[in-house]
C-alpha cells in the first residue's frame, strides 16, 4: 500500500442553491414626442419611482432568498447566508472549487461545527478553564468558537497518539511493495491520516444523536435523518 495522506470527505446529502436573483429587470416606459413638457415630467417621476420601488423589491427578495433554510441541526438553523459566509472565509484556493463542490463542502463544515459545540455544551466546556483563557486573550472570534476548537483538539488528541501513529506506520509497512521511509520521516503525514480518520468517526458518531433535517431550493425539507 504507498504512502499516502488520505483525505476523507464527510458523509452528507448534497444541498442545492439556487442563486437568488441580483437584480430585476429594468421597467422601460415609452413616451410619444407629443406629449407635453408636463406629461414628460410626470413620466420621469413615475418611472423613477418605479425603479426605486424594484431596486427595493429586489433587495427584499435578495433578503428573503439568503434567509432560506439550507438545513437544521437540532434545533440550530443553517441559511445561504451562513452557507455563503462560510465559502466566503474558506482559503481562496478553496474558494476556486465549482459550486459543486464547494457549497457541499461549506454545508458540511456547519454541520460540524454545529454537532461539536452541542457535544461542547453537553461537556460544560462554557466553563471549562481552557475555553475561558481563550476568550479573554482573544485568541478566539467568541466563546461558541472556542469550545469548538478546544473540543475537537482533545478528542482528536485522545485518538491521534505515538502508538497509534507507530501502529498505523507498520501496518502501512506490511502492506506496502515499496520500500517505506523511516517513520521520523513521514510521521506528519500518518498523523495527517489518522486525524481525518479520526474525524470522520467523530462526526459520524455526534451524528447518531441529533436529527438533521436538510431543505430544498423551495425551502421545504428534502430529506430527514435521524437516530
Amino acid at each position: 500500500m504507498p504512502l499516502t495522506t488520505q483525505l476523507t470527505t464527510t458523509t452528507a446529502l448534497v444541498v442545492s442553491l439556487v442563486a437568488a436573483p441580483l437584480y430585476a429587470q429594468d421597467s422601460n416606459s415609452d413616451t410619444s414626442s407629443a406629449q407635453t413638457e408636463v406629461t414628460k415630467t410626470e413620466d420621469r417621476e413615475t418611472s423613477k419611482t418605479s425603479k426605486e420601488s424594484a431596486a427595493t423589491n429586489d433587495t427584499s427578495s435578495a433578503e428573503a432568498e439568503s434567509g432560506l433554510l439550507v438545513v437544521r441541526v437540532g434545533d440550530e438553523d443553517i441559511s445561504r447566508s451562513d452557507v455563503s459566509g462560510a465559502i466566503s472565509a474558506l482559503p481562496p484556493q478553496l474558494r476556486q472549487q465549482p459550486p459543486e463542490l464547494l457549497v457541499p463542502m461549506a454545508v458540511n463544515q456547519l454541520i460540524a461545527k454545529e454537532l461539536i459545540y452541542k457535544a461542547a455544551l453537553a461537556d460544560k466546556l462554557n466553563e471549562d478553564s481552557e475555553v475561558v483563557a481563550l476568550v479573554e486573550e482573544a485568541r478566539s472570534a467568541n466563546e461558541k468558537d472556542a469550545m469548538i476548537q478546544v473540543w475537537l483538539q482533545r478528542e482528536l488528541g485522545d485518538r491521534v497518539t505515538d502508538e497509534s501513529v507507530e501502529a498505523k506506520y507498520e501496518e502501512i509497512k506490511a502492506n506496502s511493495d515499496q520500500e517505506i521511509p523511516p517513520l521520523e520521516s513521514v510521521r506528519a503525514q500518518i498523523e495527517q491520516q489518522l486525524r481525518q480518520e479520526a474525524f470522520s468517526d467523530v462526526e459520524e458518531d455526534l451524528r447518531k444523536d441529533v436529527e438533521i433535517v436538510y431543505y430544498g431550493p423551495d425551502g421545504k425539507p428534502q430529506t430527514a435523518s435521524s437516530n
